[in-house]
């Protein structure tokens, strides 16, 4: 027993941990991983303030959470790390999965222990990573407790792997030592994989117990002050036994039981195919600054994989159509690597924030692990946010009126329109009125011209029919803007591109195809 408080597990226990665990069928591929323009980020869990109380979604606190896993009945397993505990979430609460309240310290600060026993017994410090097995094990990489533990379906939590103590050690079980690993990875045959993050190596866990490492120590060795030097991180591709590494923070287990890896030091996701003993770069790049810098310098690039940069990537999953997830935790992104490219599918690059919104505007804290669902959304476990965030389609009404041709929603809420849509040379068209009302412009006819007028804020909008054009007035100076269709008139109404004015206003506007639906939406919320 190490750090923990022998009185506190004398009280009596007012909290069940119920575990349960049923088939999981492999999550198709989702959508998002073609493209997330018809996606947006909402809060699941959490609040701007810490804490660690459970109950309803709108209510329930946290402290950092670091990583996240799917459980096999639905349930999604969150590891609240300040909080030294386990939490699940679930459609509308979040409760206790495993982990003893061990109280505060003098500044405040949630105290952390390590005891094995029943789930709500147990004690952590500072869990980290997680992984489910096919049996419905889960793993935690304990970070502050330099330990691998266990939870079996009954809640029995048990050290896999570790004394408690940091060190650097192979061996059976207790007798192996890690320092402040991040992320646990579990293979089809039952293999544990460690990122053990500040001895820069990747560990394995037999199914017996025995840890071995996989590939070399770094030896680099950097002054970080005159006359002061430290251990550090290195980088090497090649043979895995000769493989280096720098601070790995984020694993995941591929359909072929090969490994990637968040290379975090180095600012790369790194492949390690044991088929042919190798490791190498899949994305990312740069170069150290200087023989005496801890990491590689971080930065920000979407592109060809080679070309693509980030900064400090850490939590990582493998989509059922092969693609990579990866939160970027201090671009503040969500980035997703696919077919030889990266590309950012959630978040305001370099600009940390918590607002919600169409997935290219949302903003994150330190995102640093991401889980894709089941049910084709994105979990998004925001540390520094406090939260737990998810990716989902957007929103839309729970039922569009049947046989209505082409829908038109704002903010998730069908446009009411007087005359069905009109789909001219790949835009949609709707009467000026209706396009003016549900953008809050008021209507008007200049009856010498013949124009529509749109008006709003003082910006005015002068529309003939037929004209690819319009006029735009601005305190007195007038200017011509292309739209992106002719207007046109049917049955005397004049019919104007619902786009331009959608952009004009600064609202998202995408088409969704298979809905046959415009989606307009305020960018952030």
């Amino acid at each position: 027993m190490n750090r923990l408080i022998k009185q506190a597990l004398a009280a009596p226990l007012a909290l069940t941990v119920a575990l349960s665990f049923a088939s999981f069928a492999g999550a198709a591929a989702p959508s998002w991983t073609k493209s997330a323009k018809l996606y947006e980020v909402r809060t699941w869990v959490g609040q701007a303030g810490v804490g660690h109380g459970d109950g309803a979604l709108a209510e329930a606190t946290f402290y950092h959470p670091k990583s996240a896993a799917a459980l096999a009945n639905g349930k999604l397993l969150v590891a609240d790390s300040s909080n030294h505990r386990l939490r699940t979430l679930d459609a509308d609460k979040s409760a206790l999965y495993a982990g003893y309240w061990l109280g505060e310290d003098e500044a405040g600060n949630p105290i952390g222990g390590l005891n094995d026993d029943s789930a709500e017994r147990a004690a952590f410090d500072s869990p980290s990573g997680l992984a489910v097995d096919a049996k419905g094990n889960v793993y935690v990489a304990d970070s502050g407790n330099h330990a691998i533990r266990k939870i079996t379906p009954d809640g029995t939590v048990t050290t896999l792997a570790g004394s408690g103590l940091l060190g650097s050690a192979d061996g059976k079980g207790t007798n192996a030592q890690f320092h402040a690993p991040s992320d646990v990875a579990v293979d089809s045959k039952g293999n544990v994989y460690v990122a053990d993050t500040l001895n820069h190596l990747i560990r394995k866990i037999a199914p017996n117990g025995t840890v071995t490492t996989l590939n070399a120590p770094s030896t680099r060795v950097i002054e970080y002050v005159q006359g002061a030097v430290e251990d550090a991180g290195d980088f090497l591709d090649g043979p895995i036994a000769s493989a280096k590494f720098n601070e790995p923070s984020g694993l995941a287990v591929d359909a072929k039981d090969n490994l990637y890896v968040s290379d975090r030091g180095n600012q790369r996701i790194r492949y390690v195919d044991f088929a042919a003993g190798q490791v190498s770069t899949v994305a990312g790049g740069g170069s150290y600054d200087g023989s005496n810098a801890y990491f590689v310098q971080g930065d920000y690039a979407d592109g060809a994989a080679a070309e693509s940069r980030f900064n400090s990537p850490e939590g990582l999953d493998v989509t059922e159509d092969g693609a990579i997830v990866i939160a970027d935790s201090l671009n503040h992104a969500v980035r997703l690597l696919q077919d030889g490219r990266v590309t950012t599918i959630a978040g305001v690059p370099t600009e940390p924030g918590s607002t919600n919104g169409v997935a290219a505007f949302a903003q994150f804290n330190r995102p640093t692990d991401v889980v894709a669902l089941a049910d084709g959304r994105l979990a998004i476990v925001d540390e520094h946010g406090n939260k737990v965030r998810i990716l989902q389609k957007y929103a839309a009404p729970a039922k569009l009126p049947a046989n209505q041709g082409i829908a038109v929603l704002l903010d998730g809420k069908l446009v009411p329109t007087e005359v069905p849509a009109q789909l001219k040379s790949g835009a949609v068209l709707l009467p000026v009125r209706d396009v003016g009302k549900a953008l809050g412009y008021q209507v008007g006819y200049d009856k010498k011209t013949g124009e529509a007028l749109l008006t709003k804020d003082g910006t005015v909008y002068a529309i003939a029919e037929g004209k690819d054009t319009v006029k735009k007035t601005v305190s007195g100076t007038s200017a011509a803007l292309k739209l992106n269709a002719k207007t046109v008139s049917i049955n005397g109404r004049m019919f104007i591109p619902v786009r331009f004015f959608a952009d004009e206003s600064g609202l998202d506007i995408q088409w969704d195809a298979a809905a046959k639906t415009v989606v307009i939406r305020s960018k952030q919320f």
